[in-house]
């Protein structure tokens, strides 16, 4: 993992054909500091968490976020103005270069995602892998059939590795929409193999008009993450 030094002080160049991708390793970050970046509201809602994991989550991942958004636009990162959508989607109105910044957030165990990019929706997930989970039930309520049908023609050892993938890569491409789970995860479908990226197969095209393509983000052991993107061909920075 980078200097966490360095990593808050990082300046980077957005640009539309690039996303900036940051793997924060949680246990390694100061809140006391990184509190100091949030807006009074989100210094309240983190206060009422009640879980200490929970709590120190939503200070690092929102604290390091701000500070990069403020690198990027100059802005003191208290000062930014952090919106919601309908399906609770995080943007700014802010312009960098007069376009739009993008980015997007996920975090689940000791590991967090933070991705910048510009006029390019974007949506990332990472996820810890639960060896005990019953995967196949919720692959049986939340896939599509070709997904079940897919995880179906694989070996016990390999269903678990490929479930957390496609469910990540669903994750992922749901936030980026900003439509949220409502959308219905069954209603596309992705890849359950290991390739570096995958076009998502969505049912109607009344749906959703644009092409959307998931990418395999990095290898982090027990854990499984992805980003989705509008763009077919986008490099992905990757920051650790």
């Amino acid at each position: 993992m980078r200097n966490i030094t360095k990593l808050l002080e990082s300046r980077i160049e957005l640009s539309d054909s690039e996303i900036h991708i940051f793997l924060l390793q949680l246990d390694l970050f100061d809140c006391s500091q990184l509190i100091t970046y949030l807006s009074e509201d989100e210094v309240v809602r983190a206060e009422q968490l009640k879980v200490e994991e929970k709590k120190k989550q939503f200070i690092i991942v929102r604290g390091v976020c701000r500070k990069l958004l403020s690198h990027a636009l100059n802005i003191d990162a208290k000062e930014i103005k952090i919106y919601y959508g309908e399906h609770k989607k995080p943007y700014i109105e802010e312009k960098y270069n007069n376009k739009s910044v993008e980015f997007n957030i996920s975090h689940s165990g000791n590991y967090a995602l933070v991705a910048l990019t510009l006029y390019n929706k974007v949506g990332v997930d990472i996820e810890k892998i639960n060896h005990k989970i019953d995967y196949q039930s919720l692959s049986k309520r939340f896939f599509s059939e070709k997904e079940n049908e897919e995880l179906l023609c694989l070996t016990n050892d390999e269903q678990l590795d490929a479930f957390y993938r496609a469910w990540t890569r669903k994750e992922s491409f749901i936030k980026a929409t900003g439509k949220g789970i409502a959308f219905g995860l069954d209603r596309f479908s992705v890849s359950l193999e290991d390739n570096i990226k995958c076009q998502v197969d969505i049912d109607s095209s009344k749906l959703i008009n644009e092409q959307w393509y998931c990418y395999n983000v990095m290898n982090v052991e027990n854990y499984k993450m992805a980003l989705a993107s509008c763009k077919n061909n986008i490099d992905i920075i990757i920051h650790q």
